[in-house]
């Protein structure tokens, strides 16, 4: 039996997390899943600041809603994308071939935002689905500020071990 690689499981993951988003793309009904983020989580997270006395958080979470609203910036494909991002990084990065090793950041952003273009022209074709250039640059924001994060994160993470090996 041979080894399972981690790569293995990043590809697995990214190819079936793109599935799901295929999924909820074509799906026409996502009001009980925008009303369970937003009455069950959203307010459950905002009640639990406020009982925490934590009234900075929950005003800047809400003007940073506001805010990227009045972008017409769609948090939910903003969110969807940022972690479809992490995961084509980690593909990637943990590939085979040694050209996407090198910069798995470039081809996260190119495959991510490909991908989010062709869901959109796919959703032209369904009745009860409606294209928008605002969904195609929230994919595209949230693949970007996913790359920024990851990179952020992984240099952290080499100066950490660097700081531990010299110590």
């Amino acid at each position: 039996m041979s080894k399972i690689k981690k790569y293995d499981i990043f590809a697995l993951s990214t190819i079936s997390y793109a599935i799901l988003i295929l999924y909820l793309s074509v799906t026409s009904n996502l009001g009980d899943l925008k009303n369970f983020l937003i009455m069950t989580l959203g307010h459950k997270t905002r009640d639990s600041l406020v009982e925490n006395n934590l009234y900075f958080i929950k005003d800047f979470l809400l003007d940073s809603l506001k805010f990227i609203n009045g972008l017409s910036i769609d948090p939910a494909h903003l969110t969807i994308y940022f972690v479809f991002g992490v995961l084509l990084y980690l593909a990637f990065s943990n590939s085979k071939n040694p050209f996407l090793v090198k910069y798995p950041a470039v081809y996260a952003i190119c495959t991510g935002t490909a991908y989010g273009i062709l869901n959109e022209i796919f959703q032209m074709y369904l009745p009860f689905r409606v294209a928008s250039m605002a969904d195609v640059m929230s994919n595209l924001i949230g693949i970007v500020l996913a790359q920024i994060v990851v990179i952020i994160f992984a240099h952290g993470l080499k100066e950490i071990f660097k700081m531990r090996d010299t110590q």
